[in-house]
């Protein structure tokens, strides 16, 4: 396949459709609505598109791709960015699972009281990216020890329509114990349960623990990921 530029979204998915990895993350993060335009050759993926507060997010994947305009970028690990250009960011990688094998498995207790939710993550996880309230939230799912919240994440459904964990702590005291492992596999029985097929997540590059832990229950690397801000 020569490089091909498109300003089409379903283009996109059929020159991709055998392209596990580029689809995963295209479709993941490229809703239909606000996508802008994607450069696609045999080696490489790029795709822009427009987020709410008017600014442009692009993803540059594979050998040598296209750098599209942006204002936030993120690229595979091994993409060379002008630093002139763009001031790195944070490191995370990108992972899945399919959820049927789950199905029987014991389901997750979940929590209603935005006010401990909100509490726990101030104190335990202050820089999670959801937070209760968020309209994207479709359920959270606890583990407690006795009485005391000991860990706590969400399922989000993103503009996309994939449904991504998201804010996954462990309160400091409960750390190392196993709750969030625990924890993740039983929200993945209760969303098995609900019809929810696939389920993806990011995490820190530099979180080992928690990426053990995911590996642990079956999550499996799409790719692995550099992120960017335009330099003004």
């Amino acid at each position: 396949m020569t490089s091909f530029s498109t300003k089409d979204h379903a283009q996109v998915l059929d020159r991709i459709k055998n392209r596990a990895s580029d689809l995963e993350t295209f479709s993941t993060y490229a809703p239909e609505k606000r996508f802008i335009e994607a450069h696609i050759s045999e080696s490489s993926l790029s795709f822009s598109i427009s987020d709410e507060d008017g600014s442009i997010f692009s993803m540059a994947l594979g050998e040598s791709p296209v750098l599209l305009k942006c204002d936030r970028l993120s690229t595979t690990r091994e993409v060379q960015v002008n630093q002139n250009d763009f001031q790195h960011r944070a490191n995370w990688d990108f992972y899945a699972i399919d959820t049927k094998q789950f199905l029987s498995n014991k389901a997750a207790i979940t929590s209603s009281s935005d006010s401990e939710i909100a509490e726990f993550l101030k104190v335990h996880a202050p820089n999670s990216s959801v937070w209760p309230g968020d309209s994207e939230i479709l359920f959270w799912g606890e583990k407690r020890s006795g009485e005391e919240l000991a860990s706590i994440g969400a399922l989000v459904k993103w503009r996309t329509g994939q449904v991504m964990f998201a804010s996954i702590a462990t309160h400091t005291n409960h750390r190392g114990k196993g709750f969030a492992q625990q924890l993740v596999g039983e929200m993945l029985a209760t969303a098995a349960n609900q019809g929810i097929n696939h389920i993806g997540l990011g995490v820190f590059a530099e979180n080992v623990s928690a990426k053990r832990a995911y590996e642990k229950v079956g999550f499996k690397l799409v790719n692995e990921f550099s992120s960017y801000a335009l330099i003004t």
